[in-house]
């Protein structure tokens, strides 16, 4: 939770901070997770995690489990509920076990990292995520990364690829953001190292520090870069690209991380840009509106941009076009607006 709620602030970096820290958590096949406290902690957020998975078309639930502390755990301490979870979760043969810990466990004292740090045989990792003893979303997000960076040793040389670092795995259009990172990236014939942490198993987790640069989802967190960078030595792009500038001034940034000479790839997507751009001259001249709740929203510069690419003219009031809610990313995010846009103007 937030610990300085405000009633307009509905920004989804003041979410609870168990839900931060489990849409990373439960994205490592072979690392389940326990939820260290009353059971309606875990049932809660394992019901948004199955409600959002479903809208992904992904059916299998993430494995989680709950120490479901009862009265009894609360009055007297629950770290022995936690020492018969982890024990049972054990009995599956997890290559490492992650608990997260709930508000009610902080604020009772249970040691939860002196629990965690016993010898169980494989990593037991502690994220810290108590919420209203002040944390939030993000908070719990960033100190999940943090915790599971512990699987990590450091590495020799950094040559084996680009590390994807804070993937959104609740967003709606996660692979297709994904997808489009890649390519950008093979314009200038790099390839992907690690996802971290997105559908990674704990033995490719443990190649994160191979990696040559960070690539973070968003500049939100940068806190993350900061802490890998002062670990391993890795350098860090705070964010995905957005817009078609932006997607460009990418390119640029990572040659320049990487040395190498982005010249030719700014061209090809610049050239695929004026494609998408003609792709869409049907839509030349109609009008639309980029404010339609009365205040302008966010995107504004970035979708302004796009508009004055293919020709659409921006007024305060005419048709009302729908706001994607995430920033697109790259060329193809792009696109795959667009296309919304001309369905809506078409309807």
């Amino acid at each position: 939770m937030n610990s300085n709620p405000l009633p307009l602030n509905l920004s989804r970096y003041e979410g609870c901070t168990i839900t931060g820290a489990l849409a990373v958590s439960a994205f490592i096949p072979d690392a389940p997770t326990v939820v260290h406290g009353p059971t309606g902690c875990a049932h809660h957020n394992l019901s948004l995690l199955h409600a959002t998975l479903l809208q992904q078309d992904r059916l299998p639930l993430p494995r989680v489990y709950a120490t479901s502390l009862g009265e009894q755990d609360i009055i007297f301490g629950g770290e022995e509920a936690l020492e018969r979870t982890i024990e049972q979760v054990l009995q599956r043969k997890p290559r490492a076990v992650c608990v997260i810990s709930t508000c009610i466990t902080e604020t009772i004292g249970d040691d939860t990292d002196a629990v965690c740090g016993r010898e169980w045989g494989v990593p037991v990792i502690h994220l810290h995520s108590a919420g209203f003893l002040g944390g939030s979303f993000n908070e719990g997000f960033v100190n999940a990364l943090k915790g599971i960076g512990t699987l990590v040793s450091p590495a020799e040389a950094h040559d084996g690829g680009i590390n994807i670092v804070g993937e959104k795995n609740l967003e709606f259009e996660v692979e297709e953001n994904y997808e489009e990172v890649a390519r950008l990236l093979g314009l200038l014939d790099l390839e992907v190292n690690v996802r971290f942490v997105r559908n990674t198993r704990v033995d490719d987790i443990s190649r994160f520090s191979e990696g040559s640069i960070n690539i973070l989802r968003e500049g939100a967190l940068d806190p993350i870069g900061r802490h890998f960078h002062e670990q391993f030595g890795q350098p860090y792009l705070s964010g995905f690209p957005v817009g078609l500038q932006g997607t460009r001034a990418f390119l640029q940034a990572i040659g320049d991380a990487c040395g190498i000479k982005a010249n030719e790839a700014i061209a090809a997507e610049k050239a695929l840009q004026e494609e998408v751009a003609a792709d869409f001259a049907d839509l030349r001249g109609e009008v639309i509106n980029l404010s339609p709740f009365g205040f302008q929203c966010p995107e504004f510069f970035l979708l302004s941009e796009v508009a004055g690419a293919i020709g659409l003219r921006i007024a305060p009031e005419g048709t009302e076009i729908p706001v994607p809610f995430g920033t697109p990313v790259g060329t193809a995010g792009i696109r795959r607006m667009l296309h919304q846009w001309r369905r809506f103007l078409h309807a």
